[in-house]
This record gives C-alpha cells, structure tokens and sequence, in this order.
C-alpha cells in the first residue's frame, strides 16, 4: 500500500508539473470585452431643471442610458465631461434605485428624479472607482449624472424637477 502511494505521487510529480499545452495570452491582445477606446459622448436630447415654480435653472445636454446594457455602462471609463452634458438614465419601473461608481474615473453628482419629475434626492460629489452603494433613498423613474458640483453651483434641492426633450434619432 505504501509503495502505491509512492508511485502514484512519483507519477503526479512527474507528468503534472511537465509543460503546459495551453498557450500564454498576448499582452498586446486585449480581452473581447476590453474597452480599447474611451467612449464618446452622444446628444441625444436635452433636459431643463426647473425650479418649484417650474422656472427654468440651467439646460444640459444628455445622452440616454435606458436599456439595461447602457444604464449597467453609464458614464464608466470615460476621463472628462463637459459641465452642460450629462446621462439620463431611464428605468422600467419607478422603485428604489442604487448606483456605484466601478469604472467612472470622475466625479459626479447624481440627482434621482421620480415618475412626476420631481427631484427626490441628490449624491453629491460621488467618487471615482468607488464601490460603495449609493441609494435613491425615495422612489425614483430616472436620474441624471451630471459632473461633481453642479447640483451644488445650481442650488439643485429636491423641490425643484426637470423636463427634457429626445431628438428624433433616439
């Protein structure tokens, strides 16, 4: 018995530790699912945040996230964004909403919006690579990441809402 324990491990130490058919991944080749190149921002519409008395405040830009593909992605590996751009994200059902910032290399606010276009909460100066949960608190339809400051410069509040537009191609 004991000499076929030692032969057995004779022949694991043997032919296990011999070369490997399986060839080394080219470090100039990267992954399918690798971003090679930094997303670009896409207009696809404009949003107005209003105050209570529904005047307006200031208007973005924004390029929408409302698949479930483009709203996993959102603003992640990109390196700048203009103050007067941002994503609107648009949800299936106006629930409790979580966001993280894996893969967003700036700053953001982001500002949760319920069904009735009212802003219900604001994340302030959320942080880069951050995995920490970052919840709606409130129910909310859609949100809007916008650059880090802005609810701040703007006097953003949970009073105030928005009201947007999609150009035709969206």
């Amino acid at each position: 018995m004991k000499h076929s324990f030692i032969i057995l491990s004779s022949f694991f130490l043997i032919f296990g530790c011999g070369k490997s058919n399986k060839t080394k991944p080219n470090p100039t080749v990267p992954p399918k699912y690798a971003i090679t190149k930094e997303p670009i921002f896409q207009r696809q519409g404009m949003l107005v945040f209003v105050s209570p008395t529904n005047d307006s405040i200031t208007t973005i830009d924004i390029e929408l996230a409302a698949t479930p593909q483009k709203r996993e992605m959102g603003l992640m590996y990109r390196s700048s964004m203009k103050e007067d751009q941002g994503m609107l994200f648009v949800f299936d059902a106006e629930e409790r909403q979580s966001f993280w910032m894996k893969n967003t290399q700036i700053p953001l606010d982001i500002i949760f919006i319920n069904q009735s276009l009212s802003i219900v909460h604001i994340a302030e100066n959320c942080q880069p690579y951050s995995l920490e949960s970052i919840p709606s608190f409130e129910y909310a339809k859609f949100a809007v990441e916008v650059p880090a400051g802005f609810s701040k410069k703007y006097r953003l509040k949970p009073s105030c809402g928005i009201r947007y537009n999609l150009l035709e191609e969206s």
